[in-house]
């Protein structure tokens, strides 16, 4: 499975992702885990904190293959 860097295209505040590194199946796959993303990933109650439900402040860039699906690492900016 191919790795994504899905990067914020508008400013970024404390406390807010800035950077996600993703594997999933494809660009919207990618996208769609940053979103939904739970756990350890989640600040103050929302996943991936800073980036819109709407897609509307991201972009997707495809970077690698082969692997299983997971968040390989996320930039925050804790204030």
């Amino acid at each position: 499975m191919p790795i994504f860097k899905v990067v914020r295209t508008d400013r970024t505040d404390y406390d807010e992702y800035d950077e996600v590194i993703v594997r999933a199946g494809n660009e919207s796959d990618a996208l769609n885990l940053v979103l939904t993303s739970t756990g350890h990933w989640l600040y103050d109650g929302k996943p991936m904190s800073g980036f819109r439900a709407d897609e509307s402040n991201a972009s997707v860039e495809r970077v690698v293959e082969d692997g299983p699906s997971e968040i390989i690492l996320g930039s925050f900016n804790a204030g």
